[in-house]
């Protein structure tokens, strides 16, 4: 019976062992977090008892071995099937899991400057103007479009037009804050919801904007800096104004922006005050 006991214990060993090789594909898949510590906690405590399983069965080699001995070294095995049945299903979940987490982001996501997409704005909008009427908060949006787009993708080329989105996307995400929301609104339109914000803050942010903008250029493969400007329209929701509605005057206010001049901020309704009630 002492064989039959050892059998038992190195058939556990072999399916602990075999569980690491799962359980590690699974840490390389989670980021670093709390998921990721729990998981890690897990991996060391199979390494202890796939070390373990061996020496127990090595301090019983030369003693008398029961059937309780049996009955436990057959419960040790059990619990190595259990473990590697389970760390196979529990990767396989992880990586179907990151999989479809991978394709929403592919689909919330513009591929070229990784902000939002125009896919699923209503949505988000819609959220935040349903919150800032249920809160009695402000919210406003500003509509940015790079100026001369056009002349720079035919002068320079589009791998140069695709460097100037990327190069304006960071210096617009750089100056929001955490709760607003930038999104790629068209080829060269971006779109910024701003949640508990007065029609005057928004101004504000649009005026850092430009300014920012101004002052970095974009360098180009040959060295020289490319100044790229832009123009902004600001608008702030109205009382029961609907999401159409209130795209659209932020849409005018650019427009209005562009055709003072382009590289300026322009405000739905034309000025700051007063604000309708």
């Amino acid at each position: 019976m002492t064989w039959l006991f050892i059998i038992l214990v190195l058939i556990g060993t072999g399916c602990l062992a075999a569980s690491l090789a799962p359980l590690k594909a699974i840490l390389r898949m989670l980021g670093d977090g709390p998921l990721h510590r729990r998981w890690r906690f897990l991996y060391r405590l199979a390494v202890i008892f796939t070390i373990s399983y061996p020496i127990f069965a090595v301090i019983h080699i030369g003693l008398a071995t029961t059937g309780a001995d049996v009955f436990v070294g057959a419960i040790l095995a059990l619990t190595g099937v259990a473990s590697i049945l389970f760390a196979r299903l529990s990767e396989m979940t992880t990586r179907d899991l990151v999989r479809i987490a991978s394709l929403e982001r592919d689909v919330m996501r513009d591929p070229l400057t990784g902000l939002l997409n125009r896919r699923n704005l209503e949505d988000r909008l819609d959220d935040e103007i349903g919150r800032a009427r249920r809160l009695g908060l402000p919210l406003s949006l500003l509509m940015i479009d790079l100026d001369h787009f056009k002349h720079i993708n035919d002068t320079y080329g589009h791998l140069v037009g695709d460097q100037v989105l990327r190069h304006v996307s960071s210096m617009v995400v750089s100056k929001v804050r955490v709760s607003d929301m930038v999104v790629r609104y068209g080829g060269e339109e971006f779109l910024v919801i701003a949640p508990d914000s007065a029609l005057e803050d928004a101004t504000h942010l649009g005026d850092r904007l430009l300014h920012h903008l101004r002052n970095h250029e974009v360098p180009l493969p040959n060295g020289e800096p490319l100044k790229v400007t832009a123009s902004i329209g600001a608008a702030s929701l109205y009382d029961g104004e609907s999401q159409a509605s209130f795209l659209r005057r932020a849409d005018m206010a650019l427009y209005e922006a562009k055709g003072q001049g382009r590289d300026r901020l322009c405000v739905a309704g034309g000025k700051l005050y007063p604000q309708p009630a």
